[in-house]
């Protein structure tokens, strides 16, 4: 099964809780990929750079351009 680990504006106060975790499981299941939405603090550990989408922007910038793609 795929899975998407969806990281949205977690910064480096508090990783341990959704960011490292998100990391790991990404790490342990060749089927996920992790994404992160987050202005100056979007990245991924290089274990993981080919299976992870990083959004350097502003979170609210992004979901209002996402509404204006159409499917």
């Amino acid at each position: 099964m795929k899975v998407l680990y969806l990281e949205l504006g977690v910064g480096a106060n508090t990783p341990v809780i959704i960011k490292y975790p998100f990391w790991k499981m990404t790490y342990a299941n060749r089927n996920a990929t992790y994404a992160c939405i987050n202005f100056g603090e979007a990245f991924a550990p290089p274990e993981i750079r080919g299976r992870s989408i990083c959004i350097n922007a502003d979170i609210g910038n992004v979901l209002s351009r996402l509404k204006e793609v159409k499917v």
